[in-house]
């Protein structure tokens, strides 16, 4: 079993927009509690949140370091190659302590207070999670499980972004799902309007809670890979506009040509930015700026032949 895009959103409230940020930017995320059960059906539910995005599991996957470091590194070169997130369940952080110096990139389960493969998850042990989480990233996320039932997420530095872009996807998927929902129900009270039935039947038959979670899953599928789409396509036109800076061109794209050009209006420009140098390893912030500069959008258009 895993949690549902719907359960975690109802569970987190609003640290879902941070949880959400956390995994879009690729920070390690530890799963930490001291049910194993929970804790690694959480991590299955975080992997979901990156439905762009080809899952490796650790000790399935891969074993050894060097195998992951081959997938970043072919990452860092294609661009089109499928971008990867990395899990390790609960039983494996032995394994993964002994291994790995870096979670860049990771959802990890952290079974505190149990014992896994002769190793205690302590306050010692949590201290070594934590130092090879920080190496490489600039944040860290922790999920705290204390039931099935309770969760709460924070960072270990403060996110600096006001996530409008997660609040969104958020808004949006759940407005969305409402008015679906809604239509569902109306037709189906319409077809049976003119039938005597029990109320109970009627009770029964406009219960749509797995319903309610199939269309959540597909609306928070559907608006995260717009984003994503709109972040690729602003991959390509800034690479252009890198290469017009290395020829000698003062050239710069402001927040409002690269958003019209890629089709995209949420949030700010360092979210996208930021989200780019996670995804595709590039820092193009040296090719953006908040300066009006005239002629650049004709420009812009014309790379796209319009």
């Amino acid at each position: 079993m895993r949690y549902s895009i719907l359960e975690m959103i109802e569970l987190l409230g609003d640290q879902f927009h941070m949880l959400l940020h956390a995994v879009l930017n690729r920070f390690p995320i530890l799963v930490v509690g001291q049910i194993p059960e929970a804790v690694d059906e959480f991590v299955d539910g975080l992997v979901s949140m990156a439905p762009h995005r080809h899952q490796l599991v650790f000790w399935r996957d891969f074993t050894l370091e060097d195998e992951i470091l081959a997938v970043w590194l072919e990452e860092r070169h294609n661009y089109e190659v499928a971008r990867s997130v990395v899990c390790a369940k609960s039983a494996n952080l032995r394994l993964l302590l002994d291994r790995m110096s870096s979670l860049v990139g990771w959802i990890v389960g952290v079974p505190y207070g149990s014992r896994v493969l002769g190793l205690d998850i302590d306050d010692a042990t949590m201290e070594r999670v934590y130092h090879i989480a920080r190496q490489g990233s600039p944040n860290v996320g922790i999920l705290k499980v204390d039931s099935s039932e309770q969760v709460q997420f924070q960072t270990m530095r403060p996110i600096e972004s006001k996530l409008e872009v997660e609040k969104h996807i958020v808004g949006k998927i759940l407005s969305r799902k409402r008015q679906s929902l809604e239509r569902i129900r109306r037709l189906l009270k319409k077809s049976v309007r003119d039938m005597t039935v029990p109320e109970s039947f009627v009770s029964e038959l406009l219960q749509l809670e797995e319903e309610s979670s199939s269309i959540t899953k597909d609306m928070f599928y559907e608006e995260v890979n717009g984003f994503v789409h709109a972040a690729h396509r602003a991959v390509t036109i800034l690479s252009r506009v890198r290469f017009a800076r290395e020829l000698g061109a003062s050239t710069k794209l402001t927040k409002r040509n690269l958003f019209e050009a890629i089709g995209w209006n949420i949030g700010e420009l360092r979210d996208i930015i930021q989200f780019i140098k996670a995804e595709w390893h590039e820092d193009f912030s040296d090719c953006v700026s908040d300066d009006s500069l005239l002629g650049i959008g004709a420009w812009v258009d014309s790379m796209w032949g319009a």
